[in-house]
């Protein structure tokens, strides 16, 4: 993935560090994760996700028969006024289950075919009862980051989704595409055909970040059809005009998975440490995870600095685009800044590596004057999940975390701030985006 750092590598041990400076380091909030989840909030992302396949009159493909122009739209105008789409979508365009014949059929030319298409239900004398070869055809057209973010085709074969168009299509398509009638034979599927469109992207480069400003991105589908190779007749159809049959839909929710844990190995100062992860089996981390870990808020009235220091372990792998991110809020949970993202193994039980001297700023997108602040840790996983880990370690591990700065007016105690702000978190986190690169 673009931009994202190698996690660190060195273990080191670094005490808080005053400055010379006549207002006095104050330590705002400090958890060795030895008093329980008291202040603290994990949030499950994965749970509020909406779908993003719609219909929509946006650049809609052009069907002469009708006055209004509906497709299928995998997109959005909140990043900007030409429409695009956002970091980590898995956004899914499923077909009702179609039946047909389970037959094997021989390869046919499909010459003429096209002037006998017929809907379902029309009547045609037949010379004598036939096999059904299926094909699934339809128009499309994408615009997506090149190499990250892809728009697939793909059919269900003995509950696995078989990819049909090699791989992928990323990029763009240069406008509308008529797939034709020739399309995709969904033979070796059984008799009960499940088809769907899916768009991934991955967690940074996309109009939500604007360091990928596509056009009207990510996916148009229209005139969705699957109809008998040998005979025309239009088995499933969905052409967008009359509200659309196709169902759009999104992952089932992954689950929240961040808790404490008193295993000997994770802790650093033992025995707890916060872990996102399956006890069950403490070598993998569960797929298609979305899990942040929050902080108490603490109460920065008067600040002129906030600084984040902790304790981290990690074990992973440097594959499949599984990674965790570092974020911070000043403003209470109104606006989330990324401030990191790492993947990477320390290799060993025992590794643990530190924030470092300087710490990460919650100050450095926004300066004073701010309310009250935050730090989030967010596990992002993908279809295969994290791992193996070495000795049972795998994902990221959080402890002795602290929040320290100068001027610090302490009119309110962080638990005060944190009752106010936390019912109201779990809606802030499915709205209030990060503005910087590596995710949401």
């Amino acid at each position: 993935m673009r931009g994202i750092a190698f996690a660190l590598v060195s273990i080191v041990i670094l005490p808080l560090v005053s400055i010379a400076n006549p207002i006095p380091t104050t330590v705002y909030f400090y958890d060795d994760m030895e008093s329980g989840t008291s202040g603290w909030l994990t949030v499950d992302n994965t749970a509020f996700v909406a779908p993003n396949f719609h219909l929509d009159t946006y650049l809609a493909f052009d069907d002469p028969a009708f006055d209004q122009d509906y497709s299928w739209w995998c997109g959005t105008f909140d990043y900007d006024a030409d429409g695009g789409y956002g970091n980590s979508w898995d956004d899914r365009l499923e077909l009702p289950t179609v039946v047909v014949e389970q037959t094997v059929v021989e390869r046919v030319s499909w010459g003429g075919l096209k002037a006998r298409f017929l809907d379902a239900g029309t009547e045609r004398p037949r010379e004598a009862p036939r096999g059904v070869l299926p094909v699934l055809t339809f128009v499309y057209r994408h615009e997506t980051e090149p190499a990250f973010d892809y728009f697939f085709v793909q059919a269900e074969s003995a509950g696995v989704w078989v990819t049909l168009n090699e791989g992928g299509w990323d990029g763009s398509s240069g406008g509308w595409q008529d797939l034709g009638p020739e399309g995709y034979r969904l033979t070796g599927f059984g008799s009960e055909l499940k088809v769907r469109f899916r768009f991934t992207s991955d967690g940074a480069w996309s109009d939500e970040d604007g360091l990928y400003d596509s056009d009207a991105g990510a996916v148009h589908l229209d005139n969705i059809v699957i109809y008998d190779y040998l005979t025309g007749d239009v088995l499933f159809s969905d052409d967008c005009q009359t509200g659309g049959v196709c169902i759009p839909g999104v992952p089932p929710a992954a689950g929240d998975w961040w808790h404490l844990v008193d295993r000997r190995c994770p802790a650093f100062s033992d025995p707890h440490s916060w872990w996102c992860g399956d006890d069950a089996d403490t070598s993998h981390i569960p797929p298609n995870l979305d899990n942040s870990l929050v902080s108490p808020f603490v109460d920065l009235t008067g600040a002129y600095t906030c600084t984040v220091r902790f304790m981290v372990h990690s074990e992973v792998p440097v594959v499949d685009n599984d990674y965790y991110i570092y974020s911070g809020t000043v403003d209470g949970g109104q606006t989330w800044h990324d401030l990191a993202a790492y993947w990477g193994d320390f290799g060993q039980c025992d590794g643990w590596g530190t924030s470092g001297l300087y710490g990460y700023d919650l100050f450095y997108h926004t300066g004073p004057p701010v309310s009250t602040g935050a730090f989030m840790l967010t596990m992002r996983t993908t279809d295969d999940g994290c791992g193996p880990g070495v000795a049972g370690g795998a994902g990221v591990y959080l402890d002795d975390l602290s929040m320290s700065g100068l001027g610090y007016a302490g009119s309110r105690p962080w638990s005060a701030v944190s009752d106010r702000v936390v019912p109201s978190l779990r809606h802030r986190l499915a709205h209030a985006l990060p503005e910087t690169p590596y995710g949401r």
